[in-house]
C-alpha cells in the first residue's frame, strides 16, 4: 500500500486484519506477550491491550539475558542483532531480526522513505555512520541496495575523510544525524572544502528533531546546497516516518504501524512487520502533534506537524515555563556562526537555572541570543560562549540537555 493511493479507512482496516492474523502466534509462542495479550476482534478490544514502556523491555532483558523473552521463534531463526544507542541514560536494548523482518526494514526504506525524498536507483547514497551495533543507518544502506542505488559506507572514516569522500565520489544523497551534517560542513570549511558545491541533492537526517526544526533544516540545506528531509525510527520499533516533500513535518508509515497519540502528546506505536520481536502499543517517549489538515503533498498518511517535537523526558522548566530543546535549537540555529551548543540545567536554592553554552567567536552574541530566547520563549536563559571545540561532538544522537551540578567554565561572553 502506498500513501497516495489508498484511503485512511482502507489503511485502518488492513491494520486490524494484519494484527488479528498474527496475535494468536504471539499468544502461543512469545513468552513476553503470553499474558499481556487477549483476542482482538475490533478496535475497542485493541484499546484494552496494555501499554508497553522501554523500562519494561530493559527489565525483561535483565531478567532473561542476553535477549530477553520477546522472541516469537527459536534463536536459529534470527539473522541480525542491533542495539539501542543508550542515549536516554538507560541500559542499551539488544534487538534481534529474522530475515523476514529485516527484509521489511529494507522495504519500508525503498518504498516510502527514499521515494519521499526523491532518492532513486541512479543515486549514490553515502551513510556517514560508524556501522557499529547501533541500528543507525544500517537499514538505509540495505534499503538503498534494495532500491538499486549505489550504497556507500562511511564506516571507520574520520570526519575529514567523509567530507572528502562526499566530493570525490560524487555522492548525491547523504544520510546522517542533523548535528553531524553541520559537523561535516564545519570540518569542510576548515579544510577549504565547499560541500555546498558538491553533487549532494538530498540530505536525510534521523536521530534528532533537527531536520524538522526550521532554522536547522535551512542551515543544513545551505551547507550542502541540498533539500533536507527528516526521518523517524527506533532500534526496537523500526522506521516509523519520513519527511514530507511539502515541508512542515513527518508522515507516519501507517501501512506498517498502528499509531496512537496520548492525551499528553506522546506517540504510541504498534509494529506490523517485525513479528519475531514485536512491539504492541509501545510508548515511544516522543512528543508529537498530529496535523488535522490535508497535506499538499497528496499523502494520505497522518502527519506530525513539526516532526518529533522532543522527548517527553527532555522537557525542562525555566521559572515555571515548560520548554523542549528543539524550541531553543530553532533560535540558536538562526545564527550560522554558532558551531555547537548545549543546554545545562541545575537547581540553585531550589530554583531551576538554565544556561545555554555555545561556540561561536562573535562579540556580543551572548547578550543578543539571550534577548532573542527571552522574547521568543518567554523565559530567561543565560547564554555563555565557551572555548571552541570544548562541547562534545557525535556522529550519533547529540544530547542537547544536560542536568549538572556545576557549570562548565566558559571563555566569557
Amino acid at each position: 500500500m502506498h500513501a497516495s493511493s489508498v484511503s485512511p479507512d482502507a489503511i485502518r482496516a488492513d491494520q486490524l486484519r494484519r494484527l488479528r492474523e498474527r496475535l494468536p502466534e504471539l499468544r502461543s509462542q512469545n513468552a513476553f506477550y503470553r499474558d499481556r495479550l487477549h483476542p482482538v476482534e475490533n478496535w475497542a478490544d485493541f484499546q484494552r491491550l496494555p501499554l508497553l514502556t522501554k523500562a519494561e523491555l530493559v527489565a525483561d532483558q535483565e531478567a532473561s539475558p542476553p535477549f530477553g523473552s520477546n522472541l516469537t521463534y527459536p534463536l536459529e531463526r534470527y539473522t541480525r542483532l542491533h542495539q539501542t544507542s543508550g542515549s536516554t541514560g538507560t541500559r542499551p536494548l539488544r534487538w534481534l531480526d529474522t530475515a523476514e523482518s529485516w527484509e521489511w526494514w529494507e522495504r519500508v526504506w525503498a518504498e516510502h522513505i527514499f521515494p519521499a525524498a526523491g532518492v532513486g536507483p541512479r543515486d549514490r547514497l553515502f551513510c556517514a555512520f560508524s556501522f557499529g551495533p547501533f541500528i543507525g543507518f544500517w537499514s538505509a544502506f540495505c534499503g538503498a541496495e534494495r532500491l538499486g542505488a549505489m550504497a556507500i559506507s562511511g564506516g571507520a572514516m574520520t570526519t575529514e575523510q567523509r567530507a572528502r569522500a562526499i566530493l570525490d565520489l560524487g555522492v548525491t544523497a547523504l544520510c546522517c544525524t542533523p548535528t553531524y551534517a553541520l559537523r561535516l560542513a564545519e570540518v569542510g570549511r576548515e579544510l577549504g572544502l565547499d560541500l555546498s558545491a558538491s553533487a549532494v541533492q538530498v540530505v536525510i537526517c534521523a536521530g534528532e528533531p533537527g531536520a524538522s526544526v526550521p532554522a536547522t533544516r535551512e542551515l543544513i540545506g545551505r551547507s550542502f546546497g541540498a533539500r533536507v528531509f527528516d526521518h523517524s525510527g527506533m532500534t526496537e520499533l523500526g522506521p516509523t516516518g519520513f519527511g514530507c516533500s511539502a515541508g512542515g513535518g513527518l508522515h507516519l508509515v501507517q501501512t506498517e504501524f498502528i499509531f496512537e497519540v496520548s492525551a499528553e502528546g506522546e506517540l504510541i506505536a504498534t509494529n506490523l512487520g517485525r513479528w519475531g520481536s514485536p512491539l504492541i502499543r509501545y510508548r515511544t517517549g516522543d512528543r508529537v502533534k498530529l496535523s488535522s489538515e490535508p497535506c499538499p503533498c497528496g499523502s494520505q498518511f497522518a502527519k506530525l506537524a513539526g516532526g518529533i517535537l522532543g522527548r517527553v523526558d527532555d522537557m525542562f522548566t525555566v521559572r515555571g515555563v515548560n520548554l523542549y530543546p528543539s524550541q531553543v535549537e530553532d533560535i540558536v540555529r538562526r545564527h550560522p556562526e554558532i558551531d555547537e551548543f548545549m543546554i545545562e540545567q541545575r537547581t540553585v536554592r531550589q530554583m531551576d537555572e538554565v544556561v545555554l553554552l555555545f561556540e561561536a567567536g562573535t562579540p556580543g552574541l551572548a547578550e543578543r541570543l539571550a534577548a532573542e530566547l527571552r522574547q521568543a520563549l518567554g523565559a530567561r536563559i543565560d547564554c555563555v560562549e565557551v572555548t571552541p571545540g570544548s562541547l562534545p561532538r557525535s556522529e550519533l544522537k547529540s544530547k542537547r540537555l544536560r542536568r549538572v551540578g556545576e557549570m562548565i567554565c566558559g571563555s566569557g561572553s
